[in-house]
């Protein structure tokens, strides 16, 4: 029973909010593991109390160690989950109602430096010319366009082929809830995505394929991202995919945009999920002024 449940509702999200598969298999990890959970109380989904499901957020504390930010996106599920339920009639309360609001840890989102990034896409360069192949030219154009226009993994690798404009530079993008949007990219990544396409089979409509030319997905990016960050000697950093994500608002900021313009790239609904950009950039600042201002070297040196 407590299978079908999830099924329903995740076939919900998929169709009717347009969450990314992502998003989804999160959302059912999610709903699995409380599910787990009850079955040892003999209880469903549809019997959980508000005891219940704070009993759950302990467990996930104390026995699987999970962070703050973690027990909180689960608990946003679980959330959306009753809520979505409580609609459909087929519970008449919403257990997590009787929590408060989980405050997340505030932690700043780790990024590549421009250093970082120029020797990573340098790498990655080298190796297209050199071997022309699918994937190397595939990897490069992949990684030129996830950082050159702040993309997030699934937006990128659900991209259709007539989503991109190489003369004008742009890509319409299909982000969260269905919404699109069109960013810009680099010449640099519109000459990558060219040498691509070239050896593109294009019988299949997505623009980044693997090996066997159907799409690449999130998981197949992260094990190309894995391999290609230690060859190009960055090994000792902990990258992921939606770490360009932040390395491109990062420096997008760094070299001058407006807020609100980094925001529209991002497909971002609220300016104050920008906004924590703005704080990479004021430590920035201050890294480089007690590296680089004569009178800050001066008071560190009469210390």
């Amino acid at each position: 029973m407590n299978e079908e449940i999830i099924k329903v509702f995740l076939d919900y999200l998929q169709k009717e909010r347009k969450y990314s598969s992502h998003t989804i298999d999160n959302y059912g990890r999610t709903l699995r593991q409380f599910s787990q959970f009850l079955e040892g109380r003999n209880l469903t989904l549809i019997q959980a109390k508000t005891q219940d499901v704070a009993d759950f957020l302990v467990y996930l504390k104390t026995q699987r160690q999970l962070k703050r930010v973690s027990q909180a996106n689960r608990l946003s599920a679980l959330r959306t989950f009753y809520r979505f339920l409580r609609r459909q009639g087929i519970v008449d309360h919403n257990p997590t109602d009787g929590l408060g609001k989980f405050n997340k840890e505030k932690s700043l989102p780790n990024f590549l430096t421009l250093k970082e990034m120029e020797l990573f896409l340098h790498y990655l360069k080298k190796k297209a010319q050199e071997k022309a192949d699918f994937s190397s030219l595939r990897n490069l154009a992949f990684f030129e366009l996830l950082y050159s226009s702040g993309l997030r993994i699934s937006e990128i690798t659900s991209l259709k082929i007539k989503d991109l404009d190489l003369a004008g530079k742009m890509v319409k993008v299909k982000g969260k809830g269905g919404k699109e949007r069109l960013v810009p990219f680099n010449e640099s990544t519109q000459q990558a995505l060219r040498a691509y396409l070239n050896r593109h089979p294009f019988s299949c409509e997505e623009v980044f394929l693997n090996q066997r030319g159907t799409p690449l997905t999130p998981r197949g990016a992260r094990k190309i991202l894995d391999t290609a960050i230690k060859e190009a000697g960055l090994g000792g950093k902990k990258v992921s995919p939606h770490v360009f994500r932040h390395s491109f608002a990062t420096h997008f900021l760094g070299g001058g945009a407006e807020l609100r313009m980094v925001q529209e790239a991002m497909g971002h609904s609220s300016l104050s999920t920008t906004q924590i950009y703005t704080h990479l950039n004021w430590d920035e600042m201050k890294r480089v002024y007690q590296n680089s201002h004569p009178h800050a070297k001066k008071v560190k040196n009469d210390d």
